[in-house]
């Protein structure tokens, strides 16, 4: 495997050259390695014609995309958790609303041991402008207040800062359609978000009403929709893609308007029949041949920097996350790609076919977490630790809905403040640094186990997860099989085993251990 060192970048590959290059490039290394004898002279001929087909095929592609084949962009931007509090004058330790770590003056964009000032929001929001002005969509994937207790908040002073964010980016992007969810912290009191409609859901869709307006949905209106549930469906506008922005608040498990529901109701199996809906809305939207992008703020899965217990942290309650992983395996072939959010870190998630040997199993889609803007430093955990600000932006294939590319642009925040000013500047494209022709569940699984056996090729990935900010060498290899079992097992008693380094063909060897003892005991 090729890899690209750190700051040396190529720019996002065109896909019609790419899947010449790919058809030509596994035709050659089938030949040449599919056989257990050297390729005769006819074949060398053979292959060196290929090449040169390939060539021509290459230069083609680079001409002019059609409207068939248009390689369109949107920015993905998360986590902004506005600190209200922030001030760079008076005493540092009221500085922030969490004061644990900050002894000293803070900067001018922002501390480690801080939520993000407006400053640090107005920088990433001028550097998305910078760099992609014009994209075809954005989606704005929530968490918008500060990590701070309650006391501090009320309705009012929620649906205010979500207004403060929503006119920033308006104002910087007043023609862009945008496709926003909200996150655990966008509620008050936090977390406890109900099911069905509500005060504070109802006001947030009247700020985003003439966003909505400008989306089309699928027979229920998108307005409609968020208020009455915090969920959607459009599509993005000349293209096959349709969003499914899904309310993954109710799934959480801090919440307890649904975590205290029994599973012997309706409700609490399915609360708001989200699970219901989604499952008719992707079949209804195979048929269409449509190509959704599946978007919420909470994932499923296990948290890949919380190492304190093998069996990791989990923000999903347990029926709802077996629940999403068969929603996706039932509608893998629709969903094109996953977005979200919630760890303020730079990771991808794989979900596998249902095999009886999940030693042969095969990815069948991805999700990809976005870095936040906030750099706060997390309480779950020591090691769970801070980021540099970072903002995302996707290269896809507007027809095929395939994601082409990703860059990542990211703040060097200890220099911003140093310097005085806010210098967003690119961290890596995924498909340079990974040596990738694109973004695939079986390309990604490939990186995955290049990641577990490649100690180069993980501290890529591990500089990246933290956005730039933590060395690697503090990845332990107990740390390295977390993330590379975070990322590769959905479900959490398979990431238990995966953690604790049990192989999935002992598993049901050991359950039939204590069946043999009882045996030989008689």
């Amino acid at each position: 495997m090729v890899i690209v060192k750190r700051g040396s970048i190529r720019p996002p590959l065109n896909p019609p050259a790419v899947a010449a290059a790919a058809a030509v490039t596994n035709f050659i290394r089938c030949c040449l390695f599919c056989r257990e004898r050297r390729p005769t002279r006819v074949e060398v001929v053979m292959l060196t014609a290929a090449r040169t087909v390939a060539a021509v095929v290459l230069v083609l592609a680079g001409h002019p995309r059609t409207a068939e084949a248009r390689i369109g962009t949107f920015w993905h931007v998360t986590d902004f958790h506005y600190d209200l509090n922030y001030t760079t004058s008076g005493d540092p330790k009221k500085m922030c609303w969490d004061t644990r770590d900050v002894s000293r003056s803070v900067g001018e964009f922002g501390d480690y041991s801080c939520d993000a000032p407006f400053s640090l929001l107005t920088s990433a929001v001028n550097a998305m402008k910078r760099f992609k002005s014009n994209p075809d969509f954005i989606l704005w994937t929530g968490d918008d207040t500060a990590h701070v207790p309650n006391d501090y908040f009320s309705t009012e002073v929620v649906v205010n800062i979500v207004a403060n964010l929503t006119d920033l980016i308006a104002s910087h992007f007043p023609n862009t359609p945008v496709f926003p969810v909200l996150g655990n912290h966008d509620y008050y009191p936090k977390n406890q978000m109900p099911v069905g409609p509500n005060r504070l859901q109802s006001e947030v869709a009247d700020l985003w009403k003439k966003w909505f307006q400008q989306l089309e949905g699928h027979e229920e209106n998108v307005y409609d929709s968020f208020n009455s549930s915090g969920r959607y469906v459009a599509d993005v506008a000349g293209s096959k893609v349709t969003v499914v922005a899904l309310n993954t608040l109710i799934w959480y498990k801090s919440n307890n308007e649904t975590a205290l529901l029994p599973n012997t109701s309706s409700d609490g199996l399915d609360p708001d029949e989200q699970f219901s809906w989604a499952n008719k809305l992707l079949t209804e939207l195979a048929k269409k041949g449509r190509k959704v992008y599946l978007v919420g703020h909470i994932p499923p899965g296990t948290f890949e920097r919380y190492q304190q217990e093998r069996k990791g942290f989990h923000w999903y309650q347990p029926r709802y996350n077996e629940r999403f992983i068969q929603l996706v395996q039932q509608h893998a072939h629709v969903i094109e790609a996953q977005f979200f959010a919630h760890h303020h870190t730079d990771s991808f998630r794989l979900f596998f076919e249902e095999k009886k040997n999940q030693e042969q199993r095969i990815p069948i889609s991805y999700q990809l977490l976005s870095p936040g803007v906030t750099p706060w430093r997390s309480t779950l955990s020591e090691e769970t630790g801070a980021n540099n600000p970072g903002i995302r932006l996707v290269y896809y294939n507007t027809t095929t809905g395939k994601v082409v590319d990703v860059s990542t642009y990211y703040l060097d925040l200890s220099a911003a403040n140093l310097e005085g000013r806010a210098e967003w500047q690119l961290e890596y494209n995924f498909s340079s640094t990974y040596n990738l022709m694109s973004l695939n569940p079986v390309a990604l699984y490939e990186v995955a186990k290049n990641m577990k056996a490649n100690r180069t090729v993980f501290d890529l990935y591990y500089r990246a997860n933290t956005v730039g900010l933590e060395d690697p060498e503090k990845c332990t290899e107990k740390c390295r099989l977390l993330h590379y079992c975070a990322i590769t097992e959905m479900n959490y008693s398979r990431f238990y085993d995966c953690n604790n380094g049990v192989r999935p063909s002992w598993r049901v060897a050991l359950a039939v251990v204590p069946f043999l003892l009882v045996l030989v005991a008689r």
